[in-house]
């Protein structure tokens, strides 16, 4: 996605054709499904506006290449995106948060010195959540899938039509996994 909006790969041939045509609805069939014709209008809409806006520049791109990049210990993270944030300052604000709850962690114990960070995480499989993410890996078992993951996902309840935003976190832990690691029986 981040590769269309930069204008590095062309619109998909079938949203470039829904959106040219005037009529949507014109030899659609009967409408079957739980969303109303103003719903689909609204999203053709919004995929006709996404379709006008400029493209995201080659700089704002390389920014974001930049921390997607950004995978080591905590401390060394928080001075990579540090550094970051001060060729791009509206950075400041969310390196300073992480800044604040890598704190947290360490006055809690954690040995964050050890602990992993990696901007990209999560882009892939947990896509839902809109903010601070987590996974826990069994060090002696590296071919295992995370024992756990989680995250905030504050913003899901207004992407889901509900209104406002609602403060959440979640998670699973995969009791088959630890099973498996501790050599219990199932």
């Amino acid at each position: 996605m981040l590769d269309r909006f930069a204008g590095r790969t062309p619109v998909p041939q079938t949203r470039a054709a829904l959106l040219s045509v005037q009529d949507p609805f014109k030899n659609a069939g009967p409408f079957n499904g739980l969303r109303s014709k103003s719903e689909i209008q609204d999203r053709i809409d919004a995929l006709r506006e996404d379709a006008q806006a400029p493209a995201i520049s080659t700089d704002d791109m390389a920014l974001i290449d930049a921390i997607l990049t950004v995978s080591d210990t905590c401390p060394v993270a928080l001075d990579k995106l540090r550094e970051l944030a001060g060729a791009a300052p509206n950075l400041t604000d969310a390196v300073e948060r992480l800044s604040h709850r890598i704190d947290a962690l360490e006055n809690q114990g954690i040995a964050v010195d050890t602990l992993m960070f990696e901007a990209s995480y999560g882009r892939t499989s947990m896509e839902y959540y809109d903010g601070f993410v987590f996974g826990f890996y069994a060090v002696d078992h590296p071919q295992l899938p995370p024992v756990a993951t989680g995250g905030r996902y504050d913003a899901l309840t207004r992407r889901l039509g509900q209104g406002a935003e609602i403060p959440a976190v979640g998670g699973v832990i995969r009791p088959d996994l630890t099973l498996g690691i501790t050599g219990g029986s199932r």
